[in-house]
């Protein structure tokens, strides 16, 4: 019986205690957590490249000021990682000799090297097609294509799509 008693009082304190407590609507908090995005081209203030790590091509972020062209961001590729990146074990399979490139608008862009995609590893070539698509995409050129046609000094076309993780 004071088992019984105790529950109720208890039952009763509960109810009392809820006592005044009115619903609210939702209440704005700003935008909910996220993960920075690895196959979004660009992050508020950033520019996206893409770098390899253990053998695969990933997205790197890098702060900007103002607009990049896709062609400013394939440059940005060809000069490698920063110090920092390479610290956490980034790197580059696009050699810095590769020259000028240049990059065509379109629905696919395309890419135009100056000398054969033989001569370049699959990284390479995936890291220049994901950069492309990054930068075309973050200069407002939303591809609806999922590649870039990367185009040989003998004019072979090659359309490839980015491979990322």
């Amino acid at each position: 019986m004071r088992k019984h008693r105790v529950l109720l009082v208890l039952a009763a304190a509960a109810l009392a205690a809820a006592c005044g407590v009115q619903p609210t609507g939702v209440v704005p908090a700003g935008p909910g957590p996220s993960i920075r995005a690895t196959t979004g081209p660009n992050v508020l203030g950033g520019l996206t490249l893409y770098f390899v790590s253990d053998g695969r091509v990933i997205p790197v972020t890098r702060p900007t000021e103002g607009f990049i062209s896709p062609e400013g961001a394939v440059t940005l590729l060809l000069q490698g990682p920063t110090d920092r990146e390479a610290a956490q074990g980034l790197t580059t399979f696009v050699p810095p000799e590769l020259g000028k490139l240049r990059v065509y608008a379109g629905d696919p862009s395309s890419l135009a090297l100056p000398y054969s995609v033989r001569k370049l590893s699959d990284q390479a070539i995936n890291q220049l097609v994901c950069t492309v698509i990054a930068a075309s995409t973050a200069a407002g050129r939303v591809p609806h294509s999922p590649g870039v046609n990367v185009i040989s000094p003998n004019e072979d076309v090659y359309f490839q799509s980015c491979k990322a993780d």
